[in-house]
């Protein structure tokens, strides 16, 4: 009986201790949030009108570069790779821009 309630205490035990070590989410980077992917622009600049609508240019800017339409370094006249680009980059597992000084 005794070992019962000792494999019964431990099942229970481990249950709880993976119920707590399961992975949690990671919120998705958004413009001007919070935490270490939040996506923070130069407040000082202006967005130009072909970045609208935003939430189209977001799910669609790599189609621009792609075409030629833009380069890299035409994006990293206003943004700053590491806090703007390298953010939702690594949350989508793409590969990162690399800002040259």
């Amino acid at each position: 009986m005794r070992n019962i309630l000792i494999f019964i205490f431990l099942l229970v035990l481990a249950l709880a201790l993976l119920a707590f070590a399961q992975p949690r989410a990671v919120q998705k980077p958004v413009k001007d949030g919070a935490g270490p992917l939040a996506v923070k622009l130069d407040p000082r600049l202006v967005a130009p009108e072909y970045h609208s609508p935003m939430e189209w240019w977001r799910t669609h800017h790599m189609d621009a570069v792609t075409r030629g339409d833009f380069a890299e370094a035409d994006c990293l006249h206003c943004h700053d790779a590491t806090t703007s680009c390298n953010n939702c980059h690594s949350y989508v597992g793409v590969r990162q821009i690399e800002q040259k000084d």
